[in-house]
């Protein structure tokens, strides 16, 4: 099961690793076929095809999630990781939003 497309999310992967690249202590490898973003060898965060997934958030931050997205649990093939939502991203998207999100998982770390 392909979990990412480098050719559909490629420029908004460039435009997201700008800003989280830039943040002390972060690595990106690819997992699964999956950039993927560490702080201090703890993954916070990774990218599938139409969207971001958030792997530290908070339970409040899953709530204050659902008010600003539909968000949906992380399917790994026929595994549901219920505590890792998955944020629609697109070129639409408010990435300074999202990015808020994914810094307060970041600092969880």
């Amino acid at each position: 099961m392909q979990y990412y497309n480098e050719e559909k999310m490629g420029s908004l992967r460039v435009k997201l690793e700008k800003e989280i690249l830039s943040w002390p202590g972060v690595t990106t490898k690819k997992m699964y076929g999956c950039p993927c973003y560490k702080h201090h060898e703890k993954l916070f965060a990774f990218l599938v095809t139409d969207g971001v997934v958030l792997t530290k958030a908070s339970e409040e931050e899953k709530m204050n999630l659902s008010k600003d997205f539909f968000i949906k649990p992380f399917q790994a093939a026929t595994r549901t990781m219920k505590g890792w939502p998955q944020i629609p991203l697109d070129d639409s998207s408010d990435l300074k939003k999202i990015l808020e999100y994914i810094k307060k998982c970041y600092l969880h770390t």
